[in-house]
């Protein structure tokens, strides 16, 4: 807008002091509707319309080009103002009681790694992002953009809350078409959520290589096929009294190679391979050696409006938990997982989200004391989103789930969780990802003996069954 207000200086500074004044046009009448285009443009948050100077007339044309050229500039930018700059985000907030009348905890099998989340989140979360397109904002030309999100965690004890954290969890910047022959291939570099892949109804980021680093994506191989490659860097945070290495704080590097987008019959394959790299210098010993190899596979196949991906993954000693963080895996350390998420249209009325997890994680590397040391730590989780829309924007959800979790430590037993829940809901269309969403909810859960006392919170310490209530909004943008 500062550009806007410059040129519109200018105009004034440039006509010559000894020219008779221009010819005034005629009046200007209100703009219409914003029923096209040119009429007025809706600005990033969507909460009115802006209306745009109107053209310059016939008459300012012929008596006074310069001035009605300067005019045409103005309104051109003032047009491109919303998509200079993108605002997005996510939140999600609510409140919930447990059947004794206390606060609810959340449901979470000890060992499993996520938990069914609907009516099951105790927290409030936001990621809040701002986007500024330098050139070209439609993307059919040469492009720049620079991104940031800030994150912030919350309890919800009262209407002022003080923040649990708050992080920045993007800064980077992207450039496009910079190469006339590869006009879908990108660049970027700095810190981002990285080509991330997660089951929403349990808020699981199975493949998460965010952090730092540079790269490139959508590199055409052939007629579909496209390749990325990131460097990407993570460093370990250290407490005081953590013994220090003479190379400084432990570093972990790591390639990030992706096949992506090649045909396989009605879908398409994913090929990922991520080798690592990190010295532990005076340190010595092999559980700071960060030297590994991980990757895995993921089928994507279009069905019933939605989709189904099925993917495997392995990694072991410094790959072994398919992350860029630079925390101890021993050499002999690994983790091996499968995951099946499904997001289906079964009617006009109804769709549906379905995850499946099975996981062996053994990155301690077989340590003293354990036993089944060959298969880690077990988890597996299987579960289901049903949402049924009794009209156009009232509907009701219904989330069930099962989580098994089996320690790999002497003598223990296998535990059980199973948790239901029933959400009335508001929200503006059918489709599933439709947001934001309003929810009133009730949450039961039982699990067995073998993990009582590890579940709910200390209002179900004793327990083996319990129930919550409460409201929760969900939305993103």
């Amino acid at each position: 807008m500062g550009f806007v207000l410059s040129v519109a200086g200018q105009a004034h500074a440039q006509v010559p002091a000894d020219q008779p004044p221009p010819v005034q046009p005629a009046p200007v009448q209100p703009a219409p509707p914003p029923t096209d285009p040119n009429a007025g443009v809706t600005p990033v948050d969507g909460s009115s319309t802006v209306q745009l100077p109107p053209p310059p007339s016939e008459q300012l044309r012929e008596n006074d080009p310069l001035q009605a050229k300067i005019a045409d500039m103005i309104r051109k930018e003032m047009g491109a103002v919303p998509k200079l700059l993108e605002f997005h985000g996510y939140l999600r907030a609510g409140i919930s009681q447990n059947d004794k009348g206390g606060d609810a905890d959340a449901f979470q099998a000890p060992g499993a790694y996520s938990k069914f989340r609907l009516g099951n989140e105790v927290e409030t979360y936001g990621e809040i992002g701002l986007d500024s397109n330098w050139i070209n904002p439609d993307h059919n030309d040469t492009w720049f953009k620079t991104s940031v999100k800030l994150a912030v965690v919350a309890p919800r004890d009262s209407t002022f809350d003080t923040l649990n954290a708050i992080a920045i969890r993007e800064a980077y910047a992207q450039a496009g078409h910079v190469i006339p022959s590869e006009p879908e291939m990108t660049f970027w570099a700095g810190q981002r959520f990285y080509r991330r892949r997660d089951s929403h109804i349990i808020d699981f980021f199975y493949q998460d290589m965010s952090g730092y680093g540079a790269g490139f994506e959508d590199l055409k191989v052939g007629e579909k096929a496209k390749i990325a490659v990131a460097y990407l860097g993570g460093s370990r945070e250290y407490n005081m009294g953590d013994p220090m290495s003479d190379v400084g704080r432990l570093y972990k590097s790591t390639i990030d190679l992706r096949l992506y987008d090649v045909p396989a019959g009605k879908g398409s394959l994913e090929f990922w391979l991520i080798p690592s790299v990190g010295t532990s210098g005076s340190l010595g010993d092999a559980a700071n050696n960060h030297n590994g190899m991980g990757g895995g596979v993921f089928y994507f196949l279009p069905m019933l409006g939605g989709f189904n991906e099925l993917s495997a993954e392995y990694g072991y000693a410094g790959s072994a938990d398919f992350s860029t963080s630079a925390d101890p895996t021993p050499s002999d350390g690994w983790m091996f997982r499968v995951v099946d998420r499904a997001v289906l249209q079964l009617t006009p009325n109804m769709s549906m989200m379905a995850s499946g997890v099975f996981q062996l994680d053994n990155r301690d590397g077989n340590p003293t004391g354990t036993t089944d040391s060959s298969a880690g730590n077990m988890w597996v989780s299987v579960g289901a989103r049903p949402v049924y829309n009794f009209t156009k924007y009232t509907g009701i959800a219904v989330e069930g789930g099962v989580d098994i979790v089996k320690p790999e430590t002497e003598g223990s037993s296998t535990g059980v969780l199973g948790k239901l829940t029933i959400a009335p809901l508001i929200r503006p269309g059918m489709d599933f990802w439709a947001r934001p969403e309003l929810r009133a909810f009730v949450t039961m859960a039982t699990w067995s003996n073998s993990i009582k006392g590890q579940v709910g919170g200390a209002a179900f310490a004793n327990d083996t069954f319990g129930l919550t209530a409460g409201v929760q909004m969900e939305s993103w943008w």
